[in-house]
């Protein structure tokens, strides 16, 4: 009866093909193991025979011309061992995880591949070598010519490959020696690390590197050695772990790594640096050092690909198996440093949720557990926890909700409903208290640099040095150069203007360092009041201009305008005279007056002829400035200066407040807050 005829073309074209240098290379690393498990049967007949795997390379840089041979001084291809190349498939490896396709890989990368060997027969030294043929009627040519068994001393075996085929292999394998060897190390670098096999020679293009020497060369101390106990689905796993120089993780993707072997082979390594938190690890005096573990067990022998370049499990029980293999290192191989590491994130912890309070709504060790472990920054932790947080919030406000509807509509409720509404309510109480702590946290952090800022400058004096610290401290309380009702400068309109009113606290009625020409429709010159704030603004008008759906009538004249004006902290000359500080405020408001400011949705506001103005001069009351208002009456602390303008300006007033008292008082207006979120004004600030 006829048989089932393999299409080997079909079979090789259906292979998967790389999308990365290491699955590039996988071709070369299948005869290299091939190599290995050849020398490994030889040692069975002749354990005093030392394994030796040589490879050559020529021509990395054109993917026609590469060259590449590998040379092992094993058993040979033998009667047993050619029938096995010869069928498709093969189980002749099967309880070393062979899975009789590597040789296809061959065919997939290479254009011309090549296979010599010597072998014992009935006691007599023989040999065999035969083209290996991407072809579906013959795929072995044998052939007489002995191009490269010269070099084989004993037994053993030679694969030349040349030029690459496929174009997936010719875009993704290394095109340089360096490249070449990192990848060629990271993949073995398993059995390397335990000194596994034979020796190997690489040699490319002359420049030669040694395996395992170059590898256990960078091993600090002993191994690590332990298994698992017996897991509900991995069961028991061989760790077998290395402490080494950093060189050890080049080419690898992390410098913490674990390799996955399957029948004594390395699959993949994994980075576990974000698992185990600790950036280097110490042994033997040294600081600087990497961690790599090797995990074998029978669950990742069942679960190779038959490519042996990847597992055939969901990418979620790798991670898995990752996670409990990295917890078991951290527990019986870097206990010390692993309490060390989690100390001081614990106390990173304790800082960020003091910056950031909102986040401390559990408690700590299971806020802890919730963030990676190698989280340590603000942005690692919040990235963690916010997903609870909005858990928390959802379920806080369904409960809420649940109980309205219930109140609503006049259902019976349940004996504990008074339980159920105290806690919904100790709920809110609890997110609100949060809420607060995050807002004065920021508060505080910028009252404290406000004062820092100004005394920094005032304690320099009429020098001219660190001149840019004027327009931070400017900066700091509003940004310089812009109008907060363009549309386009949202984003870049955030302030801080509750430090001078409290109303003022999200207004965007304002424009900041512009030029009067620009913030009046027509009219105006190139003068720059620091700060223009119009009566649009919360608390000052009946208008919240962020609000989209609110209706603004623009024929509404303004009838309330703020003017404020920030002097030099510490400035005590101001000769000229645009100094003189009513002349300069009164040039402002002639302009102001009767003006039309463009405000939101490019709609124009006419300012009223009957605007009252509220202008401020932020100073320190000294020299020049405190002749200049000897005139002036005192503020009710003895401090200030106010002056009530007259005639054209009825109803208008100046007042200069002393830069202390304006600090003074934005303390004092978030006294309250500051207390009910734990945090007082500290006592350096109070100096």
């Amino acid at each position: 009866m006829p048989t089932l005829a393999p299409n080997v073309i079909n079979r090789v074209d259906k292979l998967p093909k790389p999308s990365n240098t290491a699955q590039a290379m996988q071709p070369l690393f299948e005869a290299v193991s091939n190599a290995i498990f050849a020398i490994e049967d030889v040692q069975v007949l002749h354990p005093e025979r030392e394994g030796v795997v040589d490879i050559y390379v020529k021509g990395l840089r054109d993917p026609d011309k590469i060259d590449i041979e590998v040379i092992d001084n094993g058993i040979g291809l033998d009667g047993t061992r050619y029938d096995a190349f010869c069928q498709l498939d093969t189980d002749f490896k099967k309880e070393r995880g062979g899975k009789g396709v590597g040789r296809l890989f061959w065919l997939d990368a290479f254009g011309d591949v090549r296979v010599e060997s010597k072998y014992v027969d009935s006691d007599r030294m023989r040999d065999r070598g035969f083209a290996f043929l991407l072809n579906n009627d013959e795929q072995l040519r044998e052939d007489d010519r002995r191009l490269h068994t010269s070099r084989l001393r004993n037994t053993g075996t030679v694969i030349a490959f040349r030029g690459l085929r496929e174009a997936n292999y010719r875009k993704q394998f290394p095109a340089s020696a360096e490249l070449f060897k990192r990848y060629f190390s990271a993949h073995f670098i398993a059995d390397f690390l335990m000194s596994k096999g034979p020796r190997v020679r690489l040699d490319i293009d002359e420049d030669e590197a040694r395996y395992p020497e170059a590898v256990s060369d960078l091993v600090v101390g002993t191994p690590f050695e332990d298994s698992t106990d017996e897991h509900k689905e991995f069961g028991t796993l061989k760790i077998t772990g290395f402490t080494c120089k950093p060189e050890a993780s080049t080419g690898l993707d992390g410098m913490h790594q674990l390799h996955l072997l399957a029948d004594g082979r390395n699959v993949e390594p994994r980075k576990i640096d974000k698992l185990l938190g600790i950036d280097r690890v110490r042994r033997d005096g040294q600081v600087d050092l990497v961690f790599h573990g090797c995990i074998a067990g029978e669950y990742l022998n069942r679960h190779v690909n038959e490519g042996r370049t990847a597992f055939n499990l969901a990418e979620a029980k790798v991670k898995e198996l990752i996670r409990y293999c990295t917890e078991f290192i951290k527990e019986k191989f870097l206990t010390e440093q692993i309490e060390e590491y989690s100390e001081a994130r614990r106390q990173d912890y304790r800082g960020f949720v003091q910056r950031y309070p909102i986040y401390d709504f559990a408690d700590e060790d299971t806020q802890l557990d919730r963030v990676p472990f190698g989280a340590r920054s603000p942005e690692e932790f919040a990235t963690g926890l916010v997903k609870y947080q909005i858990r928390r919030d959802e379920t806080r406000q369904n409960d809420i909700e649940k109980v309205i509807k219930l109140l609503e509509e006049g259902q019976s409720v349940s004996e504990n409903f008074a339980e159920t509404v105290i806690k919904a309510a100790q709920e809110v109480q609890d997110s609100e208290k949060l809420a607060l702590a995050q807002h004065v946290v920021r508060r505080k952090l910028v009252l404290e640099l406000l004062e820092r800022l100004i005394k920094r400058i005032r304690d320099r004096g009429e020098k001219e040095e660190d001149y840019h610290l004027e327009s931070t401290l400017h900066s700091l309380i509003v940004p310089m150069r812009l109008s907060g009702s363009d549309p386009s400068k949202m984003e870049a309109s955030g302030h801080d203007l509750w430090i001078v009113d409290e109303r003022l606290a999200f207004t965007r009625s304002f424009s900041s360092d512009q030029r009067l020409a620009e913030t009046l429709k027509t009219g105006g010159t190139d003068v720059r009041p620091d700060l223009l704030v119009w009566d649009l603004a919360h608390g000052l008008g009946v208008v919240d201009p962020s609000d989209g759906s609110a209706e603004f009538d623009a024929s509404e004249q303004l009838r309330k305008v703020m003017v404020v004006e920030f002097k030099r902290p510490g400035r005590t000359q101001y000769k000229k005279v645009e100094d003189q500080v009513e002349l300069q405020i009164t040039k402002y408001l002639r302009q102001l007056k009767n003006g039309q400011i463009e405000a939101f949705n490019r709609q124009n506001v006419r300012v009223s002829r009957d605007c009252i103005f509220h202008c401020y001069v932020v100073a320190n009351i000294r020299g020049d400035l405190k002749e200049q208002l000897d005139g002036w009456s005192t503020t009710a602390n003895g401090e200030g200066r106010i002056r009530s303008l007259d005639n054209e300006f009825k109803g208008s007033t100046i007042e200069v407040i002393q830069w202390q008292d304006l600090v003074n008082d934005a303390w004092a207006r978030n006294v309250a807050t500051l207390h009910a979120a734990g945090l007082r004004r500290s006592q350096k600030s109070k100096s």
